[in-house]
């Protein structure tokens, strides 16, 4: 049997990036609530809100602690640089049936050239922000927690160094924590997207462009659609937990 998302609260953290929005309304076509949180001003929330399907309160929302899950989809702007906005605003926002960390950030220097502000820039968006919600969401038992990670965790690529030990540390903390959260059931997993049709791919030059289309089986890019079809596989699939799923188009082989 599925995990039926049908009035359950989503919370997707990065939830205005291309990756992130997509999930989430993947998983609002699907029935959940969604909030999205995301460290960008959501310039016009009715633009967001049209995107989403709407929300059809089920007669009963259950009560956890006292707390209820909202009835309608939700933004919420953070500084993902704070600890104090994680351990503020989660309580807040009720019961979290399924939780996505996707906030994330890129990097495009050699270490030697590459500050320490921008050192802590991308371990904080890049791992602290999916530590730190995944410890302050109110999950509820059988729940789970997709975490996107990035095929730089397992396929190096130059100029990416602290790119890829934060994308690594997502899954370290993935596996870790299917262990830790055992005991209310709640699911772990962690999606490996290679490269994706998004503004980052359109920020590398033609030649650079090619260069890796040609290492992909494949030969083409993933689209966003396909990410979010493996975030509601392993959302939905009660027995997929401890997970680490690349979505590359078979680049990793090589």
């Amino acid at each position: 049997m599925s995990f039926s998302l049908r009035g359950k609260h989503a919370i997707v953290v990065g939830g205005t990036g291309t990756l992130g929005f997509r999930i989430a309304s993947a998983l609002a076509d699907r029935g959940s609530v969604v909030t999205i949180m995301s460290r960008n001003a959501v310039d016009d929330r009715q633009v967001l809100e049209s995107r989403l399907k709407p929300f059809e309160p089920l007669p009963y929302m259950e009560n956890i602690e006292g707390s209820r899950r909202p009835t309608e989809h939700q933004f919420k702007r953070l500084d993902m640089q704070r600890v104090d906005i994680f351990k503020g605003i989660f309580p807040t926002l009720g019961p979290v049936d399924v939780l996505v960390n996707c906030a994330g950030t890129s990097q495009t220097s050699a270490l030697k050239r590459t500050g320490e502000e921008e050192i802590q820039r991308i371990l904080n968006l890049n791992l602290r922000a999916t530590i730190l919600a995944s410890k302050y969401a109110k999950l509820t038992p059988h729940g789970c927690i997709i975490n996107v990670s990035s095929l730089m965790a397992t396929k190096m690529g130059a100029g990416a160094a602290v790119y890829a030990a934060s994308k690594a540390g997502v899954v370290a903390f993935t596996r870790a924590l299917a262990l830790e959260y055992k005991s209310r059931s709640i699911r772990v997993n962690t999606l490996l997207p290679g490269w994706i049709q998004s503004p980052m791919w359109n920020e590398l030059t033609e030649t650079a462009r090619e260069a890796y289309l040609k290492q992909c089986p494949l030969g083409r890019l993933g689209t966003p659609d396909e990410v979010a079809d493996a975030a509601m596989f392993l959302i939905t699939n009660r027995f997929a937990n401890n997970c680490v799923l690349n979505l590359d188009g078979g680049l990793s082989a090589n």
